[in-house]
């Protein structure tokens, strides 16, 4: 066991390129039954994680388990992080997978923002968001999930994760953004929401700018940012899916759901949304009635709006899924192999390969956070004759 005086020393700024392989690294444990600073060697360094030898004690290998929170210490004061044990392995020879704090993370080549949103409560859309966002994950992909839907945030309740802080402290100045992340299955990461947070629209342009700043920071870090936004036609629902890339709108069969999920893709129709709108039909019993419904639906939208919509898919009416529900369990990971999962695959296939016509804003201005942030600015009667 190695025994480091420099007790509390600072950090300095982390950077991938700060991590070689080769260097020297020690662990700093606290966990039973380990417990003090330990030498170990970095092998590889990927996009998110750390593999580094696995340490000894007098001969003996240190066996710390998955979930093991420990510190890092470079061979200099300025490398310490914060990290855990992610898995361990010994061929070809005994090694601990570590992750990589976000500020060392690679930086994508372009984030992509995806709405996903609905015309009214109750269609699945908090569950279809939180499945599609974690098989795009499985895809290797460095997937955030923002709840946005400040009205009844529930995304963490879904999840069986309980945050000790949301957006709301972003907001009020007591945490930055990348304090409140919290992980969830299959490495994604969450954005905690606030029920209490109801409108944006009715911030100071102050704390604006402060949530958007911090929510910009994301660029650096990931590859998809999914946003689960409230359902209606309020403003918060309307900027969130204008200012995103992509906008997903699910609706069930019922005429009544159909009903505003078009008004709600009218609006977007009459403020100019960037993009065709993905429809994803939720509680589907066979093909054919997908079929004919999703074709009646492009029908009318192609006759009376400019926007035209894209068919993503559908998820089945599968009894797994309030099942998964109550157990606060996603579906996908609950029953792999469910018809409702292979659903959710295929919507992430679709999804991650379409090539649909995209109509951007000029590249210098099309940025997700400022386009975001100039929607909430506007003037409110300018959304009045589309917004009810």
């Amino acid at each position: 066991m190695e025994t480091i005086p420099q007790e509390g020393r600072g950090g300095g700024f982390l950077t991938r390129d700060t991590l070689r392989v080769g260097d020297n690294l020690i662990l700093r444990v606290n966990s039973s039954p380990y417990q003090g600073y330990y030498k170990t060697q970095i092998t590889a360094v990927d996009n998110q994680t750390l593999t580094v030898t696995m340490p000894c004690d007098k001969g003996k290998l240190i066996l710390l388990s998955s979930n093991t929170s420990l510190e890092v210490f470079g061979c200099n004061d300025k490398l310490n992080f914060r990290s855990q044990v992610l898995t361990r392995g010994f061929k070809p020879h005994p090694y601990l997978v570590l992750l990589l704090p976000l500020a060392a993370q690679q930086k994508p080549a372009g984030t992509r923002v995806i709405a996903v949103t609905s015309g009214k409560g109750g269609v699945g859309k908090t569950t279809i968001a939180i499945n599609l966002a974690i098989a795009l994950s499985r895809q290797g992909l460095r997937v955030f999930l923002l709840d946005a839907d400040l009205g009844t945030a529930n995304i963490d309740v879904l999840l069986n994760l309980r945050p000790k802080y949301n957006l709301s402290h972003v907001i009020k100045r007591q945490k930055e953004l990348l304090d409140i992340i919290i992980e969830g299955p299959e490495r994604l990461r969450i954005i905690p929401g606030s029920s209490g947070l109801n409108e944006l629209a009715n911030l100071k342009e102050e704390d604006l700018n402060w949530l958007i700043y911090n929510l910009a920071s994301l660029e650096q870090y990931a590859d998809i940012i999914i946003i689960d936004t409230g359902s209606g036609v309020n403003k918060n629902v309307i900027n969130f899916a204008l200012a995103a890339n992509d906008t997903v709108v699910v609706s069930t069969p019922e005429p009544h759901a159909l009903t505003d999920a078009y008004a709600l893709i009218k609006i977007l129709d009459e403020l100019h949304h960037r993009t065709f709108p993905y429809l994803v039909l939720n509680r589907i019993n066979t093909f054919r009635e997908y079929s004919r419904i999703s074709r009646k639906l492009s029908t009318v939208i192609n006759q009376y709006l400019n926007l035209k919509i894209v068919n993503l898919g559908y998820i089945f009416e599968d009894h797994v899924i309030p099942k998964a529900n109550k157990k606060l369990e996603p579906f996908l990971l609950a029953y792999p192999y469910a018809p409702a999962s292979r659903c959710i695959d295929i919507l992430a296939h679709n999804l991650l390969n379409s090539h649909k016509t995209v109509h951007k804003l000029p590249s210098s201005r099309y940025n997700f956070f400022m386009r975001l942030k100039e929607l909430f600015l506007t003037n409110p009667t300018e959304h009045k004759s589309a917004v009810r």
